[in-house]
């Protein structure tokens, strides 16, 4: 029979009965569990199905929240070890700064789902870049501009970081301000009295330290599950917030009760008033991890059932090539697959018909469900920007002149897609290519993707060509013309393809800019007939490209290795799920299905 101390917790010798070593023991056990999953999520933290949930404060609020948890396993067992001032710095620092750093990092899946939305609605913003600051310290004025700067140029999710960390430190001032005007902590306080220790862990005093944790689970987290009431995305990312909302709820009702009641008196013996806390913080905890771990798992090994299929296909070829019936249709851009998880596995060819068709339905479903809706604008980009470039080169280059004219085009259309949708730092949601891809493409974009994500002219609007432009010297100057077309914000639908110049979204310029990052700058469609003379404004005319030359490496299959990496993505995975999606919604039609 296991022997539990009659006395419970009583600030006496140290509770070293069966109950006080399996807590430390579970403790322990919980503790190398839990920093095994971090580790691993943290080996993980670029993979595309946790990229987007900010896994490095996701894993420091776990961390801080746990080194609560952990000191909670420990009271009962040390008995009273813990001097007062420890327990109620524990109280004011780790489980609020816990709490809050986790309410942050689950933001991420409201403004995730709003930006995604907001993709749908306008994908031509890029996030500017912060000129650099040169040499000395600079004014105060100087420093005003760049916070300013910095300010408009933050996401929403720095913003919504920002107001957390003002709140911790509201949290920190009042417990300090507390801590040395009550007598129960020290002895030149001017409130409160020396009391015992028992008493010293009861008293007006502690309430400030669960004021978050109660707004976290009766205001801000109930609030949050209202805004994300229409998520419907495939990782269980609102499931997730919802349990670990729920879990939370009972904490603090009950912990209030057992601080400042008696009649929980039996029960703090064993059950001390601050573990009350404990199976929340432990939902969070485990929630928070294992939604995580278990889509890397199901997404890896969803990988490993589709190479096999094609491991299988490809043998399957060579044999049949070796018997010489191999024929067109075995190909692996046109042949169906079967595979034993995912049954009926769509062709490529089925995705490239969407692609080059009416594939809204398509977009919806990336952003909306797979958050991952900035891969689907970039396949239709660069096949417009490819169906632009064969137009330009095979049916209006007459000359040498235009022929270098429509390359100077092509590559600030170009340019426009890796601003907006490749480039790490500029992209709202940038695509997910491998390393050697992207440096090939940053080394023939980077440099002019500096001058125009940094561009600093106090004009809103940037000239789509100049009269002479350095890029091709030996053009002949144009002569200025107005145009009579005004360029609007927001590029049209009947637009071909979206080119610079661009200019800065203003309040007025789109409804969706509120809910996007104010600082966005949009690409601004030019017609045919402004290709001819600069955009005439009040303000002055400025060409961010101006005496930028078109790198040699640049042609019309710049994007070639980047479009089939991520239409390979697309494909194994977007695709079949869409497909299947739309089979059990009853939404598919006859012939989509090859």
């Amino acid at each position: 029979m296991v022997y539990l101390n009659p006395g419970g917790f009583n600030f006496g010798p140290r509770n070293l009965d069966g109950y006080g070593i399996s807590t430390i023991v579970f403790g322990v056990i919980y503790s190398i569990g839990l920093y095994a999953a971090c580790i691993y999520l943290w080996y993980q933290r670029h993979h595309p199905v946790v990229k987007m949930r900010k896994v490095g404060l996701m894993l420091l609020s776990v961390l801080v929240i746990h080194v609560f948890c952990f000191m909670v396993f420990t009271v009962y067992t040390l008995n009273g070890a813990w001097p007062c001032t420890v327990e109620y710095w524990s109280m004011n620092l780790y489980l609020p700064i816990g709490i809050g750093l986790w309410q942050a990092q689950n933001q991420q899946l409201v403004i995730v789902s709003r930006q995604q939305s907001h993709l749908i609605h306008s994908n031509h913003t890029y996030r500017p870049l912060l000129p650099p600051r040169g040499r000395g310290v600079g004014t105060p004025r100087y420093w005003l501009w760049r916070a300013k700067i910095w300010y408009r140029n933050i996401s929403s999710q720095g913003k919504y970081e920002g107001f957390v960390l003002v709140g911790i430190v509201i949290q920190f001032t009042v417990s300090f301000i507390i801590y040395n005007i009550s007598r129960k902590f020290n002895g030149y306080g001017v409130v409160s009295h020396h009391t015992t220790p028992g008493l010293c862990r009861r008293g007006w005093e502690w309430a400030p330290s669960v004021v978050w944790q109660f707004l976290w689970n009766f205001f801000f987290g109930p609030y949050l599950l209202w805004k994300i009431r229409m998520v419907r995305d495939i990782y269980h990312w609102r499931l997730q917030t919802i349990i670990a909302v729920v879990a939370g709820l009972p904490g603090t009702p009950l912990w209030l009760a057992a601080v400042y009641t008696d009649k929980f008196g039996p029960v703090n013996k064993y059950w001390l008033p601050s573990m009350w806390f404990v199976p929340g913080m432990m939902a969070m905890e485990i929630v928070t991890l294992a939604f995580p771990i278990y889509q890397i798992i199901k997404h890896k090994r969803d990988a490993r059932a589709i190479n096999r299929v094609l491991a299988d296909f490809d043998q399957k070829k060579d044999f049949d090539s070796f018997d010489g019936s191999i024929t067109l249709r075995n190909s692996l851009s046109t042949v169906s697959l079967k595979s034993k998880r995912h049954g009926k596995m769509h062709s490529m060819e089925s995705l490239d018909q969407c692609l080059a068709g009416n594939h809204d339905s398509l977009q919806v479903y990336a952003s909306c469900m797979e958050l991952n809706g900035e891969n689907i604008i970039f396949l239709t980009k660069v096949l417009a920007f490819q169906q632009a470039c064969e137009k330009a080169f095979t049916t209006t280059c007459d000359s040498s002149t235009d022929f270098h004219r429509a390359r100077n085009d092509m590559f600030r259309q170009a340019l426009s897609i890796f601003v907006t949708l490749v480039h790490s730092r500029t992209a709202s949601y940038p695509i997910n290519i491998e390393s050697p891809i992207y440096n090939s493409l940053e080394a023939i974009f980077g440099p002019a993707t500096t001058l125009v994500a940094m561009c600093t002219t106090p004009s809103r609007t940037m000239s789509f060509t100049s009269t002479s432009s350095n890029v091709t010297p030996w053009d002949e100057p144009q002569p200025q013309q107005p145009s009579s077309q005004v360029l609007t914000p927001l590029a049209s639908a009947a637009d071909e393809f979206p080119s610079f110049p661009m200019r800065v979204l203003s309040k007025q310029s789109s409804r969706y800019a509120k809910k996007g990052n104010g600082s966005s700058e949009r690409i601004v469609s030019v017609s045919d007939e402004d290709t001819d003379g600069p955009y005439i404004s009040n303000n002055q005319v400025h060409d961010p490209l101006e005496g930028v030359r078109v790198p040699a490496e640049f042609d019309e299959k710049v994007f070639d290795a980047a479009f089939k990496s991520i239409r390979y993505m697309v494909w194994s995975e977007t695709w079949q799920r869409y497909m299947a999606w739309k089979r059990i919604s009853g939404q598919e039609t006859v012939g989509q299905a090859i």
